[in-house]
């Protein structure tokens, strides 16, 4: 008998009762487990915290970036942080539904917890490396365009000579001096790209001063030249500035300086002969720069400069490249294009501006004409007949309105980058546009005035700043200012362009009564003028003064001629009932009007208004509704009007003429009601409006559809009849399309979206079915979100057609459950551009890539992939071949416990970054018998 007891007995000792023991024990110590796990995880939780903020300091003041190793171990932080709060709510859910220590659950947590703690340990005890932060890449300034100074000898021998003395190192400052228009500005643009690209500096700054300086916008213009970002106020961008400057040696580039009142601590700068700081500057007086320099360094550390007109050969030369040599080349041409030449002296400028002007001239007569005007011009010029009277050449060879639209930009402050919008404004505010040469709608206008911004860029009198902005030459300002001003006769209209002028007080009221346009823009007024009479003002520019009200009387009822108003970025607190007074209105900006709350109902009688700007009031409360009286209204814009809530019933069916609408990001919810009213605006071409919730999308949608710069549904019933054509037709952008939990969708538009995004919308099966997909499918698709879309099993069925895909940049794919394969036959090859693939909680997908003809340079752009969360995925492509992966960076899986071989080659096994995610949850929750005794054997 005892030989049969003592084989249970030992049995059931090692393998029950140890075991149960070993659990109750377990059990036991659960509640000091969740408690050390907590501890662990807080501690983890703010050394995150404190290398997050190192980071972003160091990004600030270095512009470093994370380097994969440290992205990796945020990564492992957060997804162990989430599975130690999601044990903690198992353990609470425990408690509550079982008082007894012990119990199999009881166990299993805190050997979880014990698991998880280690986990936790081993990443607070990782050694964070310094070398895990990238470098910075250095940004060495900003990129300048220049206009090519190859083959003039003088200018090239010049830039020679600027380059030594900045390298010499008996000099701190260089200065350049010469007239207005000589070319001191081209020399200065050449020598910030020639150390661009060399070593003798760590950055190039370069910076425009002005004859008022605004050292907000300097300081600016300096962060952008280091490629300083994400401050959060002037206060801010100093502090980083300063810290960062210190331990900089860098050339300071400052152009057109005026006055020596320029304090260089204001743009944080310290030069010595001790850090190898340079400064290189420029301005018209020679004794403005001595002056400046005396105040913080020996005069002998200041090399001067002379930047002299251009000899004849080398001034014919560049007359020659700006007329077109087919013309200057004529015999009868060419002596009289000489003379024309000599008028010019030598400036650049001038030259520059005559030659765009003649460059369309072709016959002895226009030439022979031309040199009589420049002859007759010079002789009625005071002062500066030398630069004026050429460039009121230039000007006057200009038809009506683009004089009237230089002369509009002459309002603006100098060296100020004007929006094309405010050039829209110009036009909106002329009275003869409208129903002229064929322009009948805001689109057409836009197109006008790229037009004649053409032409005068192409007559070098105004240049070019970006794709959404140009600017003046200083010296074309001055020209335009003059031609304007109250003492020269040379132009109907009188203007007082005063902006950025530093002035406290508006000017005296005498002064308002003969203007035709008023500029005071960002200035530091506070209040305004009674006035008398002002029967031909017609532009008044107000934006970005301190201006809080408007007066009440005396004011706006003496301006029957207004037509543009422009209070933006103002404190006003309300518009006066005497705005109705303003009966020939077509402009009223008020964006960024802060303090507005709402506007008055006389605004009704303003019937001319074509253009109504509120954007970004953030304080607007509510439209009135004799806004439906406003029936020439052609662009609203209520966008980032957040308190904004509702649009009173009938306003929008009242403005029978309204083309453009934008209410995004603004406070209203767009249901049936407010659609129905849009649905029977017949002139609308753009819309930009937030989420439709709850509306059936049939066919009386698509005509609003078509306008939309926007179309995201929530929660709507779409016929999938409507779909295919639904954005078709001509547009002027491509649409951020989302559908949110609809019902009905079946297919999506295949054309005319940039960025498609569907969530939790359980009809969908497939993107693109090739056999029933119109030309073009997804031509100009760039990103594509597809999540919660239960049904989808593929992207693409059949073949695509070239084009399709090739502008697609990212896709990410989330918790599709349905999806077995992400690229079929025929897809990899058009995803040329494709940089960015997240693919995550698909738990069916076994294959990335079936393709039967994949090539070896499949996805050239792709840098980030990231594969998380899927059980099936067994290969990345469907057949062993390793792929070159040009451009990957980043690859980080987790969760793929099938995933084998990996296609990546020898050179890209130290992207691999795997996150240690032992367990899946279902595991988790169940009791392992197994675990139990392998323990006790150990």
């Amino acid at each position: 008998m005892d030989l049969i007891i003592s084989p249970i007995a030992e049995f059931l000792t090692k393998y029950v009762i140890d075991s149960i023991g070993a659990m109750f024990q377990a059990s036991r110590n659960l509640e000091d487990d969740i408690t050390e796990l907590k501890r662990a995880r807080d501690s983890l939780v703010a050394r995150r915290d404190g290398q997050r903020r190192k980071l972003e300091e160091a990004k600030m003041q270095e512009g470093v970036e994370a380097s994969p190793e440290e992205n990796h171990w945020f990564s492992q932080v957060e997804e162990n942080a989430s599975s130690v709060d999601n044990l903690l709510l198992e353990y609470e859910e425990s408690r509550a539904q079982c008082r007894i220590c012990f119990c199999s659950s009881s166990y299993q947590l805190s050997k979880k917890a014990s698991k998880l703690k280690q986990v936790i340990d081993m990443l607070y005890k990782d050694d964070l490396k310094s070398d895990w932060t990238a470098a910075p890449v250095a940004q060495k300034g900003r990129n300048m365009d220049t206009i090519p100074i190859e083959g003039q000898t003088t200018t090239e021998k010049l830039m020679r000579e600027i380059i030594d003395a900045v390298l010499d190192n008996r000099f701190i400052v260089v200065g350049l001096h010469g007239k207005g228009g000589i070319g001191k500005t081209t020399l200065l643009r050449h020598t910030n790209e020639y150390f661009r690209k060399t070593e003798d500096f760590e950055s190039v700054i370069f910076t425009t001063v002005s004859a008022t300086p605004n050292f907000v916008e300097i300081r600016k213009q300096i962060a952008e030249s280091l490629g300083l970002k994400n401050c959060q106020d002037d206060n801010d961008l100093k502090e980083k500035l300063c810290r960062l400057l210190e331990t900089r040696r860098y050339l300071l580039i400052l152009d057109d300086m005026w006055e020596p009142v320029i304090n260089l601590g204001e743009i944080c700068i310290h030069v010595t002969k001790k850090n190898g700081c340079k400064i290189l500057m420029a301005s018209r007086s020679m004794s403005v720069l001595t002056k400046l320099v005396i105040k913080f360094a020996a005069k002998d550390s200041l090399q001067l400069i002379p930047v002299n007109n251009l000899p004849p050969d080398e001034a014919w030369d560049l007359f020659v490249q700006k007329v077109g040599k087919e013309i200057t080349s004529k015999p009868t041409v060419e002596p009289i294009a000489k003379k024309v030449l000599r008028k010019c002296g030598g400036l650049p400028l001038a030259i520059v501006a005559i030659g765009g002007t003649m460059s369309t001239q072709e016959t002895e007569g226009e030439w022979k004409d031309a040199l009589r005007e420049l002859e007759h011009s010079a002789s009625t010029l005071e002062g500066m007949e030398e630069v004026f009277s050429i460039l009121m050449f230039s000007f006057e060879k200009l038809e009506q309105i683009q004089q009237a639209l230089f002369l509009y930009c002459c309002l603006f402050p100098e060296n100020y980058t004007i929006p094309k919008q405010s050039l829209v404004n110009f036009a909106i505010g002329e009275e003869t546009m409208y129903g002229s040469c064929g322009m009948h709608q805001l689109g057409d206008m836009r197109n006008k005035v790229e037009v004649w911004v053409g032409k005068l860029r192409n007559s070098s009198m105004l240049e070019d700043d970006g794709f959404e902005g140009i600017k003046m030459h200083d010296m074309m300002r001055e020209l335009g200012v003059w031609i304007t001003s109250p003492t020269s006769n040379k132009y109907h209209s009188k203007f007082i362009a005063k902006a950025r002028a530093r002035i406290t007080e508006a000017p005296h009221a005498s002064e308002w009564s003969k203007a035709t346009k008023i500029s005071l823009m960002q200035n530091e007024i506070q209040s305004l003028p009674q006035l008398q009479q002002c029967p031909q003002l017609h532009t008044l520019l107000l934006q970005q003064t301190r201006v809080k009200d408007i007066p009440q009387m005396h004011f706006l009822e003496h301006m029957p001629a207004l037509r543009i108003l422009d209070l933006s970025f103002t404190g006003i607190r309300n518009l006066p009932p005497s705005i109705s007074h303003l009966v020939n209105l077509r402009l009223l900006c008020l964006m960024k009007c802060y303090n507005l709350q709402q506007l008055p109902s006389e605004i009704g009688i303003l019937v001319q208004l074509i253009a109504l700007n509120l954007f970004d009031c953030g304080s607007l409360r509510e439209l009135p509704l004799e806004m439906k009286r406003l029936n020439n209204l052609r662009n609203l814009d209520i966008g980032w009007t957040g308190k904004l809530k509702r649009i009173p019933c009938g306003v929008l069916s009242g403005l029978h003429k309204l083309e453009e609408l934008n209410t995004f990001l603004s406070g209203i919810k767009w249901y049936a009601n407010g659609l129905e009213e849009l649905s029977r605006l017949k002139c609308l071409t753009s819309i930009s409006i937030g989420e439709i919730t709850k509306v059936e999308v049939s066919h009386w949608f698509n005509p609003l559809a078509k306008c939309m710069r926007y179309l995201h549904l929530r929660n709507c019933d779409i016929d999938p009849s409507v779909l295919p054509g639904l954005l078709e037709g001509p547009s002027e952008f491509d649409r951020d399309v989302k559908f949110m939990s609809c019902k009905g969708l079946k297919c999506v538009p295949t054309r005319g979206c940039e960025r498609l995004t569907v969530q939790g919308c359980l009809d969908l099966m497939t993107l693109l079915i090739v056999e029933k997909a119109r030309s073009n499918a997804f031509e100009s698709l760039r990103y594509l979100e597809l999540d919660r879309v239960d049904q989808l099993e593929t992207i693409c069925i059949g073949v695509p057609q070239p084009g399709c895909f090739t502008n697609l940049e990212e896709i990410r794919i989330r918790a599709c459950p349905n999806l077995k394969v992400l690229f079929t036959n025929g897809v990899t090859r058009l995803l040329k551009k494709l940089n960015r693939l997240h693919v995550d909680r698909c738990p069916q997908l076994v294959n990335l890539v079936s393709d039967e003809n994949l090539e070896i340079n499949a996805f050239p752009s792709l840098k980030d992939m990231v594969l998380r969360k899927l059980p099936e995925l067994t290969f990345i492509c469907s057949h062993h071949l390793d792929l070159n992966w040009p451009s990957l960076s980043t690859l980080l899986i987790g969760n793929c416990p099938k995933l084998g071989r990996l296609p990546l080659g020898e050179r890209h096994k130290h992207l691999l970054l795997i996150e240690n995610i032992l367990e899946e949850e279902e595991e988790m929750r169940r009791i392992d018998y197994n675990d139990v005794e392998e323990d006790q054997e150990g």
